[in-house]
């Protein structure tokens, strides 16, 4: 072959590798421009999301992009980004979000699934613009000073606290732990405690209403028909003799005792406490309650509240470990961060007394 046909060829090669370079670098650059990413239909409602959050619009004039938050700048994780976008591509073309109830069915999935993404590449994206070395630590509110340094000395990335500030949170998430809470009475074990697997209302042997709190725990039972009898034991302080506390100077709720139940109420001793100053009495009663709404397995009634924690307690910050507060102090702590969250009241409770339960001052349950 000739000298110059060999010199072509060379050059026509090369020229489609440039060429080749040059479309494959045109074309990852275009796609992940934020034009690209919202001229799919089923883009619109995190679009709308995302020009109603401070990322689109703040004080500092400083926007985020979609690639900003989505794609890595860089090496293998931006590869992997551009090939795993792929199937967005596809999912549109198949029309499986084309519907706002579609997107909503998919939240959770599409959500989990970049967080997942971000916990792996330690929100590279996020540090792309935010970095401990660079935060003014005096300048920031307490809550926000003790929460980034903690993160820094215990390795936290971004996104264990900072879900849901661009995009909505998915529901199903709270709605999944209600329904495995409703799901969990009914098993029942010999020989075994039973838990209340959720506030439901008991009779005393001698008449009357107890209301007995999520985990309440009755023993030596024995059932009778659908209903199941047994002991109740517990604490109250005096002078609040209608509230029943699992643990001496504990407020863990336990049960709620009204006037005509507390006739069948044994004491069976009285001490004082120093840390309430006050004197308690240790108690215990005899009660009924329906088989249905109660359960043996207190491992499955700790993961649901384990879930709570994790559903409800980490879009502002990461899940707090039950035993970094005291029992006592777990109240004030829910009290105030409740509203912050889509939880009712059934839930708020639950998650309390969870909390409580396996606080760093309370021997395991």
């Amino acid at each position: 072959m000739p000298k110059t046909t060999k010199i072509m060829i060379a050059l026509c090669l090369i020229s489609i590798g440039a060429l080749a370079l040059w479309g494959s670098q045109a074309i990852m650059h275009k796609t992940s421009s934020t034009e690209f990413c919202v001229s799919c239909h089923s883009m619109a409602p995190p679009q709308q999301e995302w020009e109603g959050s401070t990322h689109f619009t703040n004080a500092k004039g400083i926007r985020a992009e979609c690639s900003d938050c989505h794609i890595p700048k860089e090496g293998w994780h931006y590869v992997k980004a551009k090939f795993i976008a792929l199937k967005d591509v596809w999912y549109e073309i198949q029309g499986k979000l084309d519907s706002k109830q579609q997107y909503e069915a998919h939240r959770a999935e599409m959500a989990q699934r970049v967080w997942n993404e971000m916990k792996e590449t330690d929100s590279e994206t996020c540090r792309s613009c935010h970095r401990f070395d660079a935060m003014e630590f005096s300048a920031q509110t307490k809550l926000a000073k003790e929460t980034h340094l903690n993160a820094k000395a215990n390795g936290q990335t971004c996104i264990d606290c900072h879900k849901g500030i661009v995009h909505f949170l998915p529901e199903s998430l709270g709605d999944e732990s209600k329904q495995s809470a409703t799901s969990l009475g009914g098993n029942i074990t010999q020989d075994s405690p039973i838990y209340a697997a959720e506030m439901t209302t008991a009779q005393g042997e001698q008449g009357g209403d107890i209301r007995l709190m999520p985990y309440a725990e009755i023993t030596n039972w024995q059932a009778k028909g659908e209903q199941l009898q047994g002991t109740l034991h517990g604490w109250q302080q005096v002078g609040a003799d209608s509230v029943v506390y699992q643990d001496l100077g504990k407020r863990i709720t336990v049960a709620l005792v009204d006037e005509e139940a507390r006739k069948g109420m044994k004491v069976l001793q009285t001490k004082h406490n120093e840390v309430t100053d006050s004197d308690w009495k240790e108690v215990s009663l005899i009660v009924s309650v329906p088989k249905e709404k109660m359960s043996s397995d207190l491992t499955a009634l700790n993961q649901y509240g384990s879930q709570l924690n994790q559903a409800h307690c980490s879009s502002c910050h990461a899940a707090i470990s039950a035993d970094h507060y005291t029992a006592n102090q777990w109240i004030g702590v829910v009290n105030s961060m409740k509203d912050r969250t889509s939880m009712n009241k059934d839930e708020v409770r639950a998650l309390t007394i969870y909390l409580q339960r396996n606080a760093k001052d309370m021997a395991t349950k």
